[in-house]
């Protein structure tokens, strides 16, 4: 089984990263991504612990505007 190394954060009302969750691979973090957008509208994004990169995020009211 895959060590979690994808981080999930929501930006707070000021801007600031807020950790939400932590998955495996980026599949399943882009599912968690819009199961959080259609429950609590706002910016989420995916960080890779591996590569130092956000690999995938949601902006605003949009959950299907995934990266």
């Amino acid at each position: 089984m895959p060590t979690p190394s994808l981080d999930i954060f929501r930006k707070d009302v000021r801007g600031n990263p807020v950790w939400i969750d932590c998955v495996a691979d980026v599949e399943t973090a882009r599912l968690r991504l819009s199961q959080l957008a259609s429950a609590l509208p706002g910016d989420y994004f995916v960080f890779d612990q591996r590569t130092n990169r956000i690999v995938a995020s949601v902006i605003g009211l949009a959950s299907d505007a995934i990266n």
